[in-house]
């Protein structure tokens, strides 16, 4: 008995020494060096959709998003980083609903997160309930006066609407299975006038469960 006592005792130290020892993660998204595909079917969303071809079937398979059953619909594929170094990828899928009491809209979205990183290896799976309002209305500002004097600073929007917990976590990734998930979005104002566009970047800043 004292021994079956002594291997549970060793068991429970060594998972909270674990999950004590994980630190918060942080992956990023660059849109220009990692976007893979997007697929969307929401009228005025302010970045277009990617070309898919196929040698053995014809059009570009990203209109295919453009049926009814689709309508405010997205589906991205992207590289994610640690530290600027490739770690994995990530696939997102989400809806653009309409707050039926403010009449706001807002976004129901899932995440899939496969990373393959010395620091940060298997599979996270979040959804999360998105306000991009700020991040937006930034954008409006600026497309209403493209010539102003806008800086080249990035501005750092939290696009997580409430507490957005991790649901699955696994392999190295365990001890963030419950843990808090934050999706930051990024806007340069200065983009538009230099670009005629802006360059979309994500944070992830994901925590250990306590």
């Amino acid at each position: 008995m004292r021994s079956v006592m002594s291997v549970l005792i060793l068991f429970v130290s060594a998972t909270l020494s674990t999950a004590q020892a994980a630190e918060k993660l942080i992956l990023e998204i660059d849109m220009d060096s990692d976007l893979v595909s997007l697929a969307h079917h929401i009228d005025a969303f302010l970045f277009t959709p990617t070309m898919n071809f196929s040698m053995d079937v014809p059009g570009n398979l990203s209109d295919r998003m453009k049926t009814e059953a689709l309508r405010h619909h997205l589906a991205v594929t992207s590289l994610v980083r640690i530290d600027g170094e490739v770690a994995g990828f990530a696939t997102e899928q989400e809806v653009v609903l309409t707050d039926p009491q403010s009449g706001l809209p807002y976004a129901e979205s899932a995440w899939l997160i496969t990373l393959n990183h010395p620091r940060a290896s298997g599979v996270l799976a979040v959804k999360q309930r998105e306000n991009a309002g700020p991040t937006f209305a930034k954008v409006q500002e600026v497309m209403a006066n493209p010539q102003g004097d806008w800086g080249d600073e990035e501005q750092r929007f939290l696009s997580t609407d409430g507490v957005a917990l991790v649901q699955l976590a696994t392999g190295g990734l365990s001890p963030y299975q419950g843990g808090r998930f934050e999706e930051y979005n990024f806007v340069t104002p200065s983009d538009y006038k230099r670009f005629k566009r802006f360059r979309g970047r994500i944070e992830f800043v994901i925590y250990p469960a306590q």
